[in-house]
């Protein structure tokens, strides 16, 4: 499953010309040799076995001929069937075998193909590579447009969220004590992915930007209790411990509600499900104890270097 299928679009009847599949062979021995590549089946490895067969086996001849007709002799051994060529010899391709599908394997055989694309011009030949066929060409696809659509997505996320909360407190101090603790629990769900190989992909990146929007609940039901404290003139501390007095217990009951009904995911036997179960409590969990934390810390240590001038209006919700 795990192969990788690069395509190289040739002239007519290239199967016969020594140049077209020695520079094939040439691309065959240089992905040989990168890591996480098991093997490398082509055109031209082929030829050179068939080579060798038609003369007694003699490993010294697995070579490719460069004479036309022997060459063509050779490739006439080979199946069409196999999918390394077309009838018209117009397309050529190699399977690259790989040791699995994990984005550490994929990114260098991928940044290995086009080095040598580079380094190796193939238009003098009239030679065009393409990249990429196979199921590791799909992945490899994927893990490109993931990566790219990554930040941008999770910047929209974190601007939708700290522009609503700038406009429900019209205060800059709730916009960064909301934020900053959803933020650490974000990168806290990056080191979790990593440590349990959940691969970042089409799929577990909306489930990451799903965390975060439940995940800053947690910091409305404190702040908003704490601006209540605060409008009745308390010190922030004090407005602080009465606030989690309040709703701390509903806040960590809230998360464990919500972390149970999905860690019964865990037990799936399909491997995205749990693995997605497992993320999910883990990201429910770790954002409750961010908010719990984190945000009443930061929320004094912001009241002490920037304090609030005049007397602070109570929220409408939470009377």
């Amino acid at each position: 499953m795990d192969t990788l299928t690069v395509v190289f679009e040739t002239p007519n009847d290239s199967c016969n010309n020594y140049e077209v599949v020695n520079y094939m062979d040439q691309f065959t021995q240089h992905m040989s040799q990168v890591p996480g590549v098991l093997s490398v089946s082509s055109l031209s490895a082929l030829a050179k076995f068939a080579n060798a067969g038609l003369n007694e086996g003699n490993p010294k001849m697995t070579a490719l001929p460069r004479d036309s007709k022997a060459l063509q002799v050779a490739v006439g051994y080979l199946p069409e069937a196999g999918g390394l060529f077309n009838r018209a010899c117009t397309m050529m391709a190699a399977n690259i075998y790989l040791a699995d599908h994990k984005a550490t394997t994929i990114k260098p055989a991928i940044q290995a193909v086009k080095d040598f694309r580079d380094a190796y011009d193939p238009a003098a030949l009239g030679i065009k590579v393409r990249l990429a066929s196979g199921n590791i060409g799909v992945l490899a696809a994927t893990n490109e447009e993931v990566e790219e659509r990554e930040l941008p997505m999770m910047l929209y996320v974190y601007a939708a969220i700290m522009i609503l909360v700038l406009l429900a407190y019209r205060d800059w101090r709730a916009m960064l004590a909301c934020c900053v603790p959803l933020t650490l629990a974000t990168f806290l769900g990056y080191w979790f992915m990593k440590t349990l190989d959940i691969g970042l992909t089409v799929a577990t990146l909306p489930v990451m930007v799903l965390a975060t929007g439940i995940g800053v609940d947690y910091a409305f039901y404190i702040y908003n209790r704490l601006l209540i404290h605060l409008a009745r003139g308390e010190a922030m501390k004090a407005a602080l411990e009465g606030a989690l007095r309040e709703v701390g217990i509903a806040t960590i009951f809230t998360a464990i509600t919500l972390s149970v009904g999905v860690a019964t995911w865990s037990f799936s036997d399909l491997k995205f499900q749990a693995d997605m179960g497992i993320l999910l409590t883990f990201m429910f969990m770790v954002n409750m104890l961010m908010a719990i934390t984190v945000l009443p810390a930061f929320a004094v240590k912001l009241d002490s270097l920037f304090p609030r001038r005049g007397p602070v209006k109570a929220p409408a919700i939470g009377h």
